[in-house]
């Protein structure tokens, strides 16, 4: 056994064995976030579970003598509990699907804009291509909605960061004025379709953290399902990952059908630092008229977030 394998493993190897535990530990913990909400914290951070887990079992490779082993089995079992808390999103159904093309479609944005960040104009030439029927941004600011309202979008922006913009005169507007009728900083908008009349919610949801959070999302399920179930679509920045059983809840609860899958959307920026994202927290739901045509990521631009796009096709009613 050469003495640089030696030294490696003793150098690397309890770091990794420690590291790779205590990985593990904290999946297998987040199970409890079945039952409470402070163990449902670590269910967010199943990725980097995952990843701790498969460079640790790489790693053992390298290793010598019973560390190598000790290390191997860490490492697959942090690998092991992390998978048990991702698996359920990538076993889902996210609802009925139709072919690309299938129409008439109908387009929706959401969008984190993080107050604007100087991204308005990058935004604009992405949205003429796009040409979506609505977009949702959350963390709006006076510049996004001046920068959106002076190329001709018709806007809903009420006492919360979330506005709502359309191509063309909506129907209606949502814009509760408290919070009972307006939590997670609900608005919404009411816009013609050739499948008729659709209701689109925007929300931006507290930190899993925040203590206003439970009573937030005991007062947003009522005002969701109150709202036509075949064609209401909600969307927002739930800052929840799909591995959450709080967003396992309300995927049971809403009424309405999760179509995105794991679309990993932030943080990509941090004080102008380019960043991984590794936490799916931007989500489209939409009610069971609908067949999912396509969902997408959108490309970067100028926020934490990245933005995702999600085109429907109403299914037809005999």
């Amino acid at each position: 056994m050469s003495s640089s394998r030696l030294v490696l493993t003793a150098l690397l190897g309890p770091p990794f064995l420690v590291g790779a535990s205590l990985c593990a530990l904290a999946a297998a913990l987040a199970q409890l976030g079945r039952w409470n909400p402070t163990w449902d914290l670590f269910t967010h951070f199943a990725v980097v579970y995952l990843a701790v887990g498969v460079i640790t079992a790489l790693m053992a490779f390298i290793f010598a003598g019973r560390l190598r082993a000790a290390v191997a089995v860490a490492g697959l079992a942090c690998i092991f509990a992390a998978g048990l808390l991702m698996a359920p999103e990538y076993l889902r159904s996210t609802g009925p699907r139709a072919a690309a093309g299938a129409g008439p479609a109908f387009r929706v944005i959401q969008f984190n804009a993080w107050s604007g960040r100087n991204g308005e104009g990058r935004l604009l030439a992405w949205l003429k291509v796009e040409k979506p029927d609505v977009l949702v941004v959350e963390e709006a600011n006076s510049r996004v909605l001046n920068a959106l309202s002076s190329a001709g979008w018709w806007s809903v922006a009420g006492r919360s960061g979330v506005m709502l913009f359309t191509p063309r005169r909506p129907l209606a507007a949502i814009i509760p004025e408290d919070n009972p009728t307006g939590p997670m900083e609900l608005n919404g908008v009411v816009v013609a379709s050739a499948a008729g009349p659709v209701t689109v919610l925007g929300v931006h949801a507290p930190w899993p953290s925040h203590p206003t959070l439970k009573r937030d999302h005991d007062l947003l399920l009522p005002i969701v399902r109150s709202y036509p179930a075949a064609t209401t679509i909600l969307a927002g920045d739930f800052n929840s990952t799909p591995w959450s059983f709080a967003r396992q809840r309300d995927d049971r609860d809403l009424g309405l059908i999760r179509r995105t899958r794991a679309v990993f959307t932030w943080p990509i920026a941090a004080y102008r630092r380019p960043l991984i994202p590794v936490l799916p927290i931007d989500h489209v739901y939409a009610g069971s008229g609908w067949a999912t045509v396509k969902v997408e990521r959108g490309p970067y631009l100028g926020s934490d977030h990245f933005p995702v796009a999600v085109t429907l096709a109403p299914i037809a009613r005999p």
